[in-house]
């Protein structure tokens, strides 16, 4: 049987020859095949950025590239939940197509110069430059895209005045989870960026939203804030101990703390005292107890009450220099005790009465005076006064006592006399009380005579003495 199959040397010759030229056959067409892949093409085993390329032109690797780049998948995730998807073209990203082109083909160039007959897989990681649409980008992100999940706004830290504990208080920032594009948009590109670092092309992205891209509280709390709600606690709490009493004699004007607080005008973050109500106040003290320049009604020692319009004695309250005290005084926080600030001050007050007991009273038309002080008459005595005629009579009204001298030479130029007197106590326009040792006597009518003085008060010498050893500058004297 073995001999029944035995080959003839022919045709072992055929079968050989047959073998030799499939192996040719089989050499050309891989070096057939191995010419076309390598020409005009990037080669065989070949990828980029992981991307199998091989055997395509540049033209057709860089629109596989640039489909599979814009085509890449974008997933946003909030909460563990997705709740948006886009792709980086819909993005308005994409790859520089002619910076593209112009890498693939040098790649294609370099690597036909290098043509290996055995290929080996290799990767290649080709510059590129990325492309971004922004306005598409912004539409893409816009925050209606993601859901209609129910979104809080962030708050903002503030100092606020709390009804209830009467006081400033720091209220924190709150974070919320709104939104804010603008941020999204910058994170978004900020992610992206970092993924095309690692990995250009292939695999979804993930990008995941918490406070990066949340609209943020404009205000955060701060050490400064903190300090400013101790501050305004502390003048808030100044302002509720202080008290001020003015003193007028024994009578007494009192600002209480709750009078202060109607002038509190208290906002979230500010704290001032009204100062029209101060100036207000004040006013009203000033004409409730401003005594000089208004008709003064005084009662005379004959019981009846007379009224002077000529009234320059008394006190007038600075109303600017009062308001501008006030303030400072209710911001101490101490119980502050003083007289009104005083433009003219008279000598001596008791509430409204500004002559509490003490002041000289002249009748003219009954030429008599009377010393009064603390309440007690000191002294009355007849006088004579100046001559009912023009320029020469005594004036009607209200005055402080200039100042005082002793002795004193009186003199006039135009009346032609001059004489000493021991005491001298003027009072308003060169008209004074003094001595007058020339009249034979006081009181009656003869001041309508030529005994008349040139408008001065003449007393008797003891008189005169007595009073002005009695008085000081500034008393008063009141003459109807």
């Amino acid at each position: 049987m073995a001999d029944k199959f035995k080959l003839s040397r022919k045709a072992k010759k055929i079968i050989l020859g047959a073998c030799i030229g499939g192996v040719v056959v089989l050499t050309a067409g891989l070096f057939t095949y191995i010419h076309i892949a390598d020409t005009n093409t990037l080669g065989r085993k070949i990828s980029i950025y992981g991307m199998d390329v091989s055997t395509l032109t540049a033209d057709e690797a860089e629109q596989k590239l640039l489909d599979a780049f814009r085509s890449r998948k974008v997933q946003f995730k909030e909460g563990g939940s997705d709740v948006y998807q886009t792709t980086l073209g819909e993005l308005g990203y994409d790859l520089d197509e002619s910076a593209l082109k112009s890498e693939l083909t040098e790649l294609q160039t370099t690597r036909e110069a290098n043509r290996k007959i055995f290929a080996t897989q290799e990767d290649y990681k080709i510059a590129y430059q990325i492309q971004k649409d922004e306005e598409q980008e912004k539409k893409a992100l816009a925050s209606s895209n993601f859901g209609d999940k129910e979104r809080t706004a962030s708050v903002d830290a503030a100092v606020q005045y709390d009804e209830q504990q009467k006081q400033f208080v720091l209220v924190n920032d709150v974070q919320g989870n709104e939104i804010d594009e603008t941020r999204l948009q910058s994170y978004v590109d900020q992610m992206l960026d970092d993924n095309f670092r690692l990995k250009l092309l292939g695999g979804d992205i993930q990008i995941t939203l918490d406070i990066n891209v949340y609209q943020q509280p404009s205000v955060t709390a701060s050490d400064e804030m903190q300090n400013k709600v101790t501050g305004l606690n502390d003048q808030l709490n100044k302002y509720r101990s202080t008290t001020v009493t003015y003193t007028l004699g024994s009578t007494t004007e009192v600002i209480d703390a709750g009078t202060i607080e109607t002038w509190l005008q208290i906002t979230d973050d500010s704290l001032n005292i009204d100062q029209e109500a101060v100036k207000s106040y004040v006013q009203n003290l000033a004409a409730k107890y401003n005594t000089i320049y208004v008709p003064r009604t005084f009662h005379t020692s004959y019981g009846n009450d007379v009224t002077v319009s000529d009234n320059e004695y008394g006190f007038q309250i600075d109303q600017d220099g009062e308001v501008q005290q006030l303030l400072t005084d209710l911001a101490s926080g101490t119980a502050v005790t003083r007289d009104p600030v005083y433009s003219i001050s008279g000598m001596q007050r008791n509430g409204a009465d500004d002559l509490n007991g003490s002041y000289i009273e002249v009748s003219l038309d009954n030429q008599h005076l009377w010393l009064y002080k603390d309440g007690a008459l000191v002294t009355e005595t007849d006088i004579v006064s100046g001559a009912p005629k023009a320029g020469r009579e005594t004036y009607r009204g209200a005055w402080p006592i200039a100042y005082k001298a002793s002795p004193y030479n009186l003199s006039s130029q135009e009346y032609g006399y001059n004489v000493k007197v021991n005491y001298w106590m003027p009072f308003v326009y060169g008209q004074g009380l003094h001595d007058a040792s020339w009249q034979s006597s006081f009181g009656g009518n003869r001041y309508k005579s030529g005994a008349g003085s040139h408008g001065c008060i003449n007393l008797p010498t003891d008189q005169a003495a007595l009073i002005y050893n009695t008085i000081d500058g500034g008393y008063p004297i009141i003459i109807y």
